[in-house]
């Protein structure tokens, strides 16, 4: 008979870590698939030099050292973390579930989600006058935030990373400017604020960015006004950083037969899916008054845990 564990997590970001912490807390024979090579999911891959704001007990911590400080915690129980692994298939088997995965099959009793968007892709311009300057001075994915020192930075996009991105560069660069399609900022009132009263910091809604020019890297940007027309003066710049989202990834589940409410999973206030057994939190389930924070994430995966406990009697 195949090896089932008690509980295997799929999705191995920041709530992913928590859960298995969560599950070595209760001594649960527990694994964690991640198809990455490496855990930490979004702050490892795309945010490593992210600082984040809004994780209790933490002022302020970047997405790498917040990573390296879940994976401490997680790892001090024995658990099987499998990276490079992708789950493909669900299928139940007597007292459980059979995930299939491109290195075989893991047999477990409960299920937890945690895969976040699923396969996390920055949602790119595809402006070919933009993008070609990609690697040139145009980021859409930040590994090291010195290249940034003393140069005149645009960071687009209105939301919560790209507003983390400015904060954390205001006091870096010589200059950053955030443009926004929309007329009203989307990130957090305190974000906004902050960014404001920012003597380095300049906010302009209604902009998208419409063409780049340099010769070797980004020199100036072209913006557009939302109703179409071109800003008639070119925008000095060094460096700018795409920060308007990702693309989501998560079809697969749907293929399982969970319910859905377009990318993300429903769950009950146990964190429950609509499949006995499997369980799902962080950006992955959506109810009604979610919220979508890393420490709420840390709250619902504890959730799940501790229902999958019961679950298992």
């Amino acid at each position: 008979m195949r090896d089932m564990r008690d509980v295997t997590i799929v999705g191995g970001g920041p709530i992913g870590l928590f859960g298995l912490y969560c599950a070595g807390l209760h001594h649960l024979k527990a694994a964690l698939l991640e198809r990455l090579d490496r855990v930490g999911g979004q702050l490892e891959h795309l945010y490593p030099e992210k600082p984040i704001y809004d994780v209790g007990g933490f002022p302020s911590i970047t997405g790498r050292q917040l990573v390296q400080q879940l994976k401490q915690q997680a790892l001090q129980y024995p658990a099987d973390v499998l990276t490079g692994v992708e789950a493909r298939g669900l299928q139940e088997i007597p007292g459980g579930y059979r995930v299939e995965t491109s290195q075989g099959p893991v047999d477990t009793r409960v299920l937890v989600l945690t895969a976040g968007i699923g396969e996390f892709i920055p949602r790119r311009l595809n402006v070919a006058a933009v993008d070609q300057f990609e690697g040139r001075g145009l980021y859409y994915v930040v590994h090291d935030l010195s290249e940034f020192d003393g140069k005149r930075v645009l960071v687009v996009g209105g939301g919560d990373s790209a507003a983390d991105w400015a904060m954390a560069l205001a006091n870096r660069a010589s200059h950053v400017t955030m443009i926004h399609r929309r007329d009203q900022f989307q990130c957090h009132v305190d974000s906004q604020a902050k960014l404001q009263a920012h003597p380095r910091v300049t906010l302009l809604p209604n902009r998208t960015l419409n063409a780049v020019f340099g010769r070797d890297s980004v020199e100036s940007a072209q913006l557009q006004f939302s109703d179409g027309s071109v800003v008639p003066d070119l925008l000095d710049v060094d460096r700018i950083i795409v920060a308007i989202g990702l693309l989501p990834g998560t079809a697969i589940f749907h293929e399982w037969g969970l319910q859905m409410d377009g990318h993300e999973i429903r769950v009950g206030t146990d964190m429950s899916t609509t499949m006995p057994g499997v369980f799902a939190a962080g950006d992955i389930c959506t109810y009604p008054g979610k919220v979508k924070l890393i420490a709420a994430g840390f709250g619902e995966v504890a959730t799940a845990v501790e229902a999958s406990l019961h679950y298992l009697g």
